[in-house]
């Protein structure tokens, strides 16, 4: 059926390359190098008995590019009913089928997307749902009547460490939405290595403790200094030491290394993070750092987690014009996570001492939330600090409060039913008799337009929930008395 050329137009030589000259009388199957999507005895056969055959084929052009072509294949007979010629029309195809088969992938992809969104979303609810029992057991305790000392302060901490729990899930899913979308801003300052390491690994001793579980730290033989956000840094560190203790087992030995790397420009430092537990199966190694992905989806949920801790961490080293890589000899072989990230040539010239911290002095307090419990709570440890408390549910309430109490302070939630806190900050504004008043918003968002916002609503200040009573504490000690 594929035998030697006998015409050859000026459209088949634009696209393939080769002239009519040099086309002709060569075979069509040899010079653009055919390759048939079936068997060509069964093509042949599909032509010789209907007369016809219509399909796609892959050519070879003269400059070494594969395009794909439709093709349609028709008998020319002669007088005598002979097949004497196959006539061929081609269409170059290539651009569509390229579409095509990246419109297919790219749906297989969507669809691999979805169903990690899916199980991450069971995940979440179940990780959120996870803090609430010991919550809800240790609110029990604090209610009970005849509860010891001892079981009083048990109930406090395990509330102190499920609302922490419940706190850094939320932050490290809005820091990845941040990341992703470019939002993310690092607040960069010359930082001691060893005092970001010292940091994480603090916060890992008690879950390393509880598991039995050997933590050897070694440190550069000299300091080691980087231009870096401290805070995002020690993240990143956290949670490859917490992902070491969570996934090695009881009895696991686990290492923190950091050293400065031999002969490379800019100079730079390789801090590891190995353990002999778990390990890495080698389908999962590539895609370690993904969004979502962790090592099981079992139903027990032993380790917990959301699975965007690595991506976090990848995200923030490369921020940080760092890179990190994840290697493991597969399941039960350990792990090890090496980050490398710039440092500076030098020590920065030491910082001067930090201002002795104001006393404290009792501020008259408006607090405004229409979550009850959550303005009535705050109301109460702040009484206990000397302040003077009053509390409002809702925007016209507040105003209200506000004509009546003159507060110094206003702790203000911006998501108030029918007037919304940025309304409600306007009419404070417009107060003569609260020229001055410190605005401070509290919100569970914190994007950069919820912060421009609020700024422009009047707000002096903008506090994340829960809130940080550290931070809030530091900024009623040092606001001037009006």
């Amino acid at each position: 059926m594929e035998g030697k050329i006998r015409y050859w137009n000026h459209g088949a030589a634009e696209l393939y390359g080769w002239s009519r000259e040099e086309a002709l009388g060569k075979f069509s199957h040899r010079l653009l190098q055919t390759k048939f999507p079936t068997p060509v005895e069964e093509l042949t056969d599909v032509l010789h008995r209907t007369g016809h055959w219509i399909g796609e084929l892959v050519h070879t052009t003269r400059d070494g590019r594969c395009i794909t072509v439709f093709a349609r294949k028709t008998l020319d007979y002669d007088g005598e009913g002979n097949a004497v010629a196959v006539m061929e029309n081609l269409t170059d195809i290539t651009a569509r089928r390229t579409l095509e088969d990246s419109l297919a992938a790219r749906a297989v992809e969507l669809a691999r997307a979805d169903r990690s969104k899916d199980e991450f979303l069971a995940m979440l609810a179940h990780e959120l749902r996870n803090p609430l029992a010991p919550l809800r057991n240790a609110a029990e305790i604090l209610q009970t009547a005849n509860a010891t000392e001892d079981e009083r302060r048990q109930a406090q901490n395990i509330i102190g460490r499920q609302i922490e729990n419940m706190s850094r899930m939320i932050d490290d899913l809005l820091d990845v939405s941040r990341i992703t979308e470019g939002k993310i801003e690092l607040r960069k300052k010359p930082v001691p290595l060893e005092a970001i390491l010292t940091a994480a690994t603090s916060l890992v001793h008690s879950g390393c403790d509880a598991r039995h579980q050997d933590l050897a730290v070694s440190m550069p033989a000299e300091p080691v200094f980087l231009n870096a956000d401290g805070t995002r840094l020690e993240q990143v560190f956290t949670n490859l030491l917490n992902n070491a203790c969570k996934y090695s087992g009881d009895g696991c030995h686990i290492s923190l290394s950091a050293e400065r790397a031999a002969g490379v420009e800019p100079p730079e430092v390789i801090v590891r993070v190995r353990d002999d537990g778990a390990g890495i199966a080698p389908e999962l190694l590539p895609r370690v750092f993904d969004l979502f992905v962790q090592a099981t989806r079992a139903l027990d949920r032993a380790h917990g987690g959301l699975g965007i801790g690595l991506t976090l961490v990848s995200r923030l080293v490369k921020l940080h014009g760092g890179s990190v890589e994840a290697h493991s000899g597969g399941l039960d072989q350990g792990s090890e996570f090496v980050v490398r990230l710039p440092i500076l040539r030098r020590a920065p010239p030491p910082t001067p001492p930090p201002p002795p911290v104001a006393r404290e002095i009792s501020r008259r307090l408006l607090i405004v939330d229409d979550n009850t419990d959550s303005a009535r709570s705050m109301a109460i440890l702040q009484a206990r600090r000397g302040h003077v408390t009053r509390t409002a549910f809702t925007g016209p309430d507040a105003l209200t409060a506000a004509a009546e109490f003159l507060p110094e302070v206003v702790l203000l939630d911006i998501g108030l039913p029918g007037m919304d806190g940025f309304e409600v900050a306007r009419h404070l504004r417009a107060m003569p008799a609260l020229a001055g008043v410190f605005l401070i918003a509290m919100t569970g968002y914190a994007s950069p337009e919820d912060l421009l916002a609020a700024k422009q609503a009047g707000f002096d200040e903008h506090l994340v929930k829960p809130v940080d009573l550290d931070i809030l504490r530091v900024w009623l000690r040092s606001r001037v008395q009006n």
